[in-house]
C-alpha cells in the first residue's frame, strides 16, 4: 500500500488516540479535585478573630484580676482525659471566693467545644440562667452537649461578669 506523505501509521494514532483519552482524564481528575476543594473549604481565620484581637490587653487584664481575687474555674471536665461520643452532661464550677457574691443573672457563660483540626463542627453554647445553680456560695453550671465525632476537642468556657473574666480551657479526646 503506498502512502502520502500526510497519512499516519496505525501505531502512530493509536498512540494519539490513547494520549488524548489520558489528557481527557487527567483534566477531569483535575476538575472533580478542584470541585471537592472547594466544595469543602473552610475559611482561613475564625469568624471571630478580629473580635479577639481587639481586646486582647483588655481581656487578660480582666482575667487577671478574676484570678488574683480568688475566682476558679473547676470541674471534672477539666481533669478528664477522654470524653464519651455522643450526648453527654457537662458540669463545672465557678469558684467564687469568700466575702464576694455572684447571681446567676449577673454572669454570662458560654461553653465552646472545638475540634483543632476544622471549624464545622464547632459548637458554641450561651449557658442561660436557668442551667447555674448556686452551692455554697459557688455558681455551679450544667449543659446538655453532643460531641458528634472522634478526634481531639478543645472544651473552652469563657464568662464574664462586670469587670471580672473567667476562662479555662482543656482537651480531651474523643473515642
Amino acid at each position: 500500500m503506498e502512502r502520502t506523505e500526510y497519512e499516519m501509521s496505525e501505531s502512530m494514532k493509536t498512540a494519539f488516540w490513547l494520549i488524548g483519552i489520558f489528557f481527557t482524564l487527567l483534566v477531569i481528575g483535575l476538575g472533580y479535585t478542584l470541585k471537592l476543594a472547594l466544595d469543602n473549604a473552610e475559611p482561613i481565620l475564625d469568624e471571630s478573630y478580629y473580635e479577639k484581637g481587639l481586646d486582647y490587653q483588655a481581656h487578660i487584664d480582666a482575667r487577671e484580676l478574676a484570678q488574683n481575687q480568688g475566682f476558679q474555674i473547676q470541674g471534672a471536665v477539666f481533669e478528664k482525659d477522654l470524653l464519651e461520643r455522643g450526648k453527654q452532661n457537662l458540669s463545672w464550677t465557678l469558684m467564687v471566693p469568700e466575702g464576694k457574691t455572684l447571681k446567676a443573672k449577673d454572669v454570662n457563660f458560654t461553653l465552646v467545644l472545638d475540634q483543632p483540626a476544622t471549624s464545622r463542627y464547632r459548637q458554641s453554647v450561651k449557658i442561660a440562667p436557668e442551667d447555674i445553680q448556686i452551692r455554697d456560695g459557688n455558681l455551679v453550671f450544667s449543659k446538655e452537649i453532643n460531641i458528634p465525632r472522634p478526634g481531639y476537642w478543645d472544651v473552652i468556657v469563657d464568662g464574664k461578669a462586670g469587670e471580672l473574666r473567667f476562662h479555662r480551657s482543656h482537651r480531651v479526646g474523643v473515642e
